[in-house]
């Protein structure tokens, strides 16, 4: 008879979450975030990446030259991610915090939150704290870019599709809809060698556009640009994700 269990979010996931996100192209993810450096006149040496998960952008932008450092809530990601950053020789130093509660880190010259990470915080309330928690972390004239992901890709993508895959000792199923503002990602993984079968559930708010600028206009950052998915266009409601440029103020 198979284990049936429910894990939270990201707790056995991450076992399988790289071969989940395996078509994600974290090199093309890392220049965009370099040209979005450049195009806002920082040369960043300190590096924050928050949600850094099992570590795939941290460990990019630290063999890109940058002085990286991660911070991610699930300790089962961050397991996976010291078991990459040692196989590449990296020193990286990766911490356990959750987005609204960040406390004993340094400054950095730019903290990036990519990948729907701020679509977890479950209100504008919720992201007014990740934004009072993470400003004291970017110097003055540093960058803090984070994404969000849009009403209009939740609509297009995950409004009622399932998926299954195969990989190396594992099956998942996910079902992911979206309903009254709130993206769900179910998972039903069994790992073959135990016969254990667990579920694991995911909720995202998925915020307009607007709501979203507001609650940088009443933090303590400056909006320097809100950018349509990988480009430096202006972003709008259609957009699939939208990347923010914030400034100290």
């Amino acid at each position: 008879m198979s284990d049936e269990s429910v894990s939270p979010p990201y707790g056995r996931l991450a076992d399988i979450y790289d071969f989940v996100m395996r078509h994600v192209d974290y090199r093309a993810w890392a220049d965009y975030v370099e040209a979005a450096f450049a195009r806002h006149g920082v040369n960043p040496v300190r590096v924050l990446d928050m949600a850094c998960g099992t570590g795939t952008m941290a460990l990019e932008l630290s063999r890109r030259g940058y002085d990286t450092s991660g911070v991610d809530a699930s300790e089962a990601m961050l397991s996976v991610a010291r078991r990459k950053v040692e196989a590449a020789g990296r020193a990286i130093p990766l911490h356990v915090a959750d987005l609204r509660s960040v406390e004993g880190l340094p400054v950095f010259d730019a903290v990036i939150c990519l990948y729907d990470s701020m679509n977890y915080m479950m209100s504008p309330d919720e992201m007014g704290q990740a934004f009072r928690q993470v400003r004291p972390l970017v110097r003055q004239e540093g960058l803090f870019l984070f994404d969000v992901c849009t009403e209009a890709n939740s609509i297009r993508y995950f409004r009622d599709m399932t998926d299954r895959e195969v990989g190396d000792g594992f099956a998942y199923v996910r079902h992911s809809f979206y309903r009254d503002g709130i993206q769900t990602n179910d998972f039903t993984i069994r790992f073959q060698a135990s016969g254990e079968s667990v579920r694991e559930t995911h909720r995202q708010r998925i915020y307009p556009v607007r709501t979203v600028l507001d609650a940088i206009a009443a933090s303590d950052f400056a909006l320097q640009g809100a950018y349509e998915g990988f480009t430096f266009r202006t972003a709008s409601e259609e957009s699939d994700r939208v990347h923010f440029v914030l400034r100290p103020k």
